[in-house]
């Protein structure tokens, strides 16, 4: 998206997403009184849009029927992870070509939107570089995403450390989400394949203060070197979204949108890309959504209330 910041004060942009939450809080899932005062949490903000990466209740699906006349809601329902490793919580385990169409089949009858597979563990905050187990052979990747694709359904692939991200391309993810451990040469082959990339850095880094000094201190590493390959990513040319993986420990929705947005700044990216990765479609002004921005873009301006709602919501 390009945007004109130079013909006044303020600028109009297409509503922000979040491309990467969940509808839990604190790790847990969300009840259904509770989801009002989430919607509300995202609409104060000038979030319209969220991807939901699902959770073992499938209450996103939920969540998006409620939503529907205030916000887009996309909700994979529950994701699906290799049996016997991580991600119990977020949907369900599959092993081996017969489980996996038939999970796909089950999570496509339910009307989900995409697919989410877990394709790795997750960073861990004890050894420096290391995931812990998870994800699928690639002639399962294979399957899912064949199975999905008789549905319908994109396929996004959880995975950290680059053969999980690399084994997720091949078998043909159109998005890679969180990605820690990336390589460069991984990165080009996003560029080149227009396959989205939502690095999710915030969610790590809150994550830091629940552990010991030197804990902490590797995860600020690995942050740091996150940080980096977000600016290589940006240089080169892949698509970035902005993610926050609200619903996690440590990461409440809504306002965690702006703090990923400072991540993106540190990375050293400019306004216009940190816009254009943080916000719906640019057809959204045509339609008469947008907000309204300083010109001199920031995530704080926007946090404090210098943001308008998008014009059919006010």
């Amino acid at each position: 998206m390009e945007y004109d910041l130079c013909t006044s004060a303020a600028i109009k942009i297409p509503p922000f997403r979040d491309a990467h939450m969940h509808f839990m809080l604190e790790g847990r899932p969300l009840t259904l009184s509770e989801l009002p005062v989430i919607k509300d949490a995202y609409i104060r903000r000038g979030i319209f849009s969220v991807n939901d990466m699902g959770h073992r209740s499938g209450i996103g699906l939920q969540a998006r029927a409620l939503f529907q006349a205030d916000m887009e809601v996309r909700s994979a329902g529950y994701a699906l992870y290799k049996k016997g490793t991580y991600g119990s919580f977020l949907g369900k385990g599959v092993s081996g070509a017969s489980e996996i169409r038939k999970a796909v089949y089950e999570i496509s009858d339910a009307g989900a939107d995409f697919l989410k597979v877990i394709n790795s563990g997750i960073v861990s905050a004890h050894k420096a570089g290391l995931v812990t187990d998870g994800g699928f052979s690639p002639e399962e990747l294979h399957v899912l995403n064949e199975t999905a694709r008789s549905r319908n359904l994109p396929m996004v692939c959880h995975a950290n450390a680059d053969a999980a991200v690399r084994d997720a391309i091949n078998a043909g993810a159109v998005s890679i989400e969180h990605g820690y451990f990336v390589s460069r040469d991984t990165l080009h082959r996003m560029a080149e394949a227009r396959i989205a990339w939502i690095p999710t850095i915030f969610a790590l880094h809150s994550l830091a203060a629940l552990y010991p000094a030197a804990e902490q201190a590797l995860i600020e590493k690995t942050v740091e070197r996150h940080l980096s390959s977000v600016s290589y990513a940006a240089s080169i040319g892949v698509i970035l979204r902005i993610g926050t993986d609200s619903g996690s420990k440590g990461t409440g929705h809504g306002s965690t949108f702006f703090d990923e947005l400072q991540f993106f700044r540190k990375a050293g990216l400019p306004p216009d890309q940190i816009i254009s990765a943080a916000c719906m479609d640019e057809s959204e002004i045509a339609g008469g959504n947008f907000l309204i921005v300083t010109r001199d873009f920031t995530p704080e301006a926007v946090y404090k209330g210098y943001c308008l709602l998008p014009a059919s919501f006010i």
